[in-house]
């Protein structure tokens, strides 16, 4: 009698802790197709600044599809390039004619508001580590830095000619990325068709900190440890260590200007000869090359997944951007192509 309840009692112990397990399982199971189908639901999104139109066209980043355009507040308004902020919420664009950046939904795409900057809206880039916006104006010869927890200026930071006396009446600042900690902003300052340079900020101080020189257009990508520095009028980029901008490589591509990367590779376009060239990050080698179908490759962007490219073709009268297949191995094939507005120019991922 013993044994039997004691054959019952483990029988029934079995039972139920498989019960558990099965449903412990299934609960599982259900917790990651939820959490699959959150992610689903994760928009991703292309979008270009149309210098000519006033506007930003909105694309999906995994289809390709058309979404809409943004309209920028003022009629001549002249959107140049863009930024996102993820802390924020918000989408953050330069305006060249009105000496302001405009700030949108990131998702609904409604403006939320504006800040006012100096003349010639260019090249920006965003942190959140930083809780920094910089922006560079052309025509003022500044860098604004912004306040994303404000969305206010904190400073227009002048020319660093005490820093680099050899600076000309020529110079201006172009391009600008800010380091993945937060620690430093790398602004790029053209002085003629020859030289440019590239000069590290402290964010925190807004203080200059090193600089160095490199071949005319430059232009900036910064991607973990390293600072890519595509300069046009030299045909190569210089690979510099973002902490010190130590010269860590060298590589050759003619005209090179636009830069993005992935995961796996760097991507750059040959402005003026039509290509888009596909650098390992592992190596430096440029591991394919392609022919544009269409004048000026300018900006380009990837998507998270590291499998579309985005392209812009820049020029007063031209209107398309161009989506390209990124293969395992880095070579592109071109999906399709769309006219979007006049003169696209920024591009952006998020």
């Amino acid at each position: 009698m013993k044994k039997a309840f004691l054959f019952l009692t483990i029988s029934l112990f079995f039972f139920f802790s498989c019960e558990t397990e099965i449903v412990e399982t299934e609960g599982t199971a259900i917790e990651q197709q939820e959490e699959i189908l959150e992610k689903s639901k994760r928009k991703n999104y292309f979008l270009v600044a149309n210098r000519g139109s006033g506007t930003v066209s909105v694309f999906n980043a995994r289809t390709t599809a058309f979404i809409q355009d943004i309209n920028m507040p003022d009629d001549n308004a002249q959107p140049t390039y863009l930024a996102h902020s993820k802390f924020n919420n918000s989408i953050y664009v330069g305006d060249f004619a009105n000496r302001k950046v405009v700030y949108f939904d990131a998702n609904s795409f409604e403006i939320k508001g504006e800040i006012e900057i100096e003349e010639g809206a260019f090249h920006m880039w965003i942190n959140d580590r930083a809780g920094q916006l910089w922006i560079n104006n052309i025509v003022s010869k500044t860098t604004s830095v912004i306040d994303l927890r404000t969305n206010s200026l904190i400073e227009n930071i002048s020319l660093p000619t005490d820093e680099i006396p050899e600076l000309t009446e020529n110079a201006v600042q172009h391009d600008v990325t800010i380091s993945q900690s937060g620690f430093a902003a790398y602004v790029t300052i053209l002085d003629g068709s020859d030289k440019s340079y590239v000069v590290m900020y402290n964010t925190r101080t807004l203080e200059y900190m090193r600089h160095e020189e490199v071949g005319g257009d430059a232009h900036l990508l910064s991607v973990s440890g390293k600072i890519y520095v595509p300069a046009q009028n030299d045909n190569k980029i210089t690979v510099f260590s973002r902490f010190n901008l130590r010269t860590l490589d060298e590589i050759p591509f003619e005209a090179t200007h636009g830069v993005t990367n992935s995961n796996r590779f760097v991507f750059t376009t040959g402005i003026s000869n039509n290509k888009i060239g596909v650098i390992s990050r592992f190596t430096n080698n440029v591991v394919s090359q392609i022919d544009t179908e269409f004048d000026t490759p300018h900006n380009l962007a990837v998507n998270k997944r590291g499998n579309i490219l985005f392209l812009a073709h820049s020029g007063a009268s031209a209107t398309k951007v161009v989506f390209y297949k990124v293969r395992r191995n880095g070579t592109l094939k071109k999906l399709s192509d769309y006219d979007s507005g006049i003169n696209p120019f920024g591009v952006l991922e998020y």
